[in-house]
């Protein structure tokens, strides 16, 4: 089966990566950032496509913000601003930095999945 990568690189789920969110609009987190993969591994594979959330070195207390616990990136992570990316383009330059700590992962996961709401629509299948 063929899989997606860039310079060698696929993105893996809970990888901190640095990459170029331009263009974007309105409000959107813009210019080049470090963020969290949080799709799965075997999805960014398949379709060359990552969704991540962008880190921020704002410190905010509103909700959907997390703590960010690494060794080379400090900050919080936006778990409310989640985006989809074609990570084999090349103008998203993306670059593995390091893993996430799981902890922080799953607290990102919690939020974007409390605000999709898949939970109730799954169980009413």
């Amino acid at each position: 089966m063929f899989t997606y990568d860039f310079h060698g690189y696929t993105p893996h789920q809970g990888d901190l990566i640095f990459v170029t969110f331009d263009p974007s609009v309105g409000r959107e987190i813009q210019k080049r950032r470090p963020a969290i993969v949080i799709s799965s591994t075997v999805f960014n594979q398949r379709t060359g496509y990552v969704t991540v959330c962008p880190i921020t070195s704002k410190i905010r207390t509103q909700a959907g913000y997390v703590d960010l616990h690494a060794n080379q990136i400090k900050g919080q992570i936006n778990a409310i601003q989640f985006r989809t990316i074609d990570f084999i383009a090349k103008d998203h330059a993306i670059q593995f930095v390091e893993k996430a700590n799981a902890v922080d992962f799953m607290r990102v996961a919690k939020i974007v999945n409390d605000g999709l709401g898949f939970d109730r629509v799954i169980g009413n299948i």
